[in-house]
């Protein structure tokens, strides 16, 4: 046994909070600018795919725009930067 069916993976989808992670992330941005890592340390995440794909939607619906770079104090490296647009 072990494995899940498609009716429980189906569950478990269909209970993610990912609209509510979305409109988290919009009430974090505000009117700043923020890269993915701040933006998880923010909503108390740890994993930064908890946000990362979240922007990636969201830059693609018009919610959000990448808008320039920042270097990433964990890892040193030049990273994304976002800004919330209005819509």
């Amino acid at each position: 046994m072990g494995l899940i069916t498609e009716d429980t993976r189906f569950e478990a989808y269909a209970i993610r909070p990912g609209k509510t992670r979305k409109r988290d992330i919009l009430a974090i941005l505000g009117d700043r600018e923020m890269s993915a890592r701040m933006i998880a340390w923010r909503l108390g995440y740890t994993d930064m795919n908890a946000v990362r794909p979240r922007l990636t939607e969201m830059t693609k619906e018009g919610f959000v725009e990448v808008c320039g770079t920042v270097i990433d104090n964990v890892t040193g490296r030049r990273v994304a930067k976002y800004r919330r647009l209005t819509k």
